[in-house]
C-alpha cells in the first residue's frame, strides 16, 4: 500500500469556512465545502474525494471548546469537539475504530498525529513544515497528511476535525 503526503489548509478565498488537501503538484485531491451555514444549527457540508470522484454531505456544528485547571492550577486541560451527524466528532471516528495518538514532533516544532483503524496505523498527520503550496505556509492550520488513497477519507476527516477544534492532546 503505497503512502503519499498530502498538505491540508482552510480554502484560500472562501466567506464559508472549507477545507482543501493537495498534493505536490498543488492539485486539489479532496476538499469540504460548507453549501448551508444556518444562524443557528449545523451547517451542510460537501466532503468531496476528488480520486475517487466520490461526495457526501454531513451536518457538522459549530465548534465547542472548554478548559479545566488541573488539581494544582499548573495545567490546564481543553476539550473540544464538533457535531458530526448529531454525534461528537471525537465519539463517531472512535464508534468506527478510529483512534489518534498525539505528541510533539521530534525534530521540529510542531504536533504529530498517528491514526489508527482497528489498531492498524492508517496516517500520520504532522503540522507543516513549510511545503506545499505558498497558501500553506501562512497558514495557522495547515498539516501534512500522510496516507494511502485506500484511507484517504478517513485521513481528511482526522485532519479537518484537528483543524477545526482547539483540542491539542488526543488517546
Amino acid at each position: 500500500m503505497e503512502t503519499k503526503t498530502y498538505y491540508f489548509h482552510p480554502g484560500k478565498a472562501s466567506v464559508k469556512q472549507g477545507y482543501l488537501m493537495e498534493d505536490d503538484n498543488q492539485e486539489v485531491v479532496y476538499e469540504a465545502n460548507v453549501l448551508k451555514q444556518p444562524l443557528f444549527g449545523a451547517a451542510d457540508v460537501e466532503f468531496i474525494n476528488h480520486i475517487t470522484g466520490r461526495s457526501e454531505v454531513h451536518k457538522v456544528g459549530h465548534t465547542v471548546t472548554s478548559e479545566t485547571s488541573g488539581i494544582l492550577g499548573g495545567f490546564t486541560f481543553t476539550k473540544s469537539h464538533f457535531k458530526f451527524d448529531n454525534e461528537k466528532i471525537w465519539d463517531y471516528l472512535h464508534e468506527r475504530g478510529i483512534r489518534i495518538e498525539s505528541g510533539i514532533q521530534r525534530g521540529r516544532l510542531g504536533m504529530a498525529y498517528d491514526v489508527t483503524l482497528k489498531g492498524d496505523k492508517i496516517a500520520e498527520i504532522v503540522t507543516s513544515s513549510g511545503k506545499g503550496s505558498s497558501f500553506v505556509l501562512t497558514s495557522r492550520f495547515a498539516l501534512e497528511v500522510t496516507t494511502s488513497e485506500e484511507f484517504i477519507d478517513w485521513a481528511f476527516l482526522v485532519a479537518y476535525s484537528i483543524a477545526k477544534t482547539e483540542q491539542t492532546f488526543y488517546s
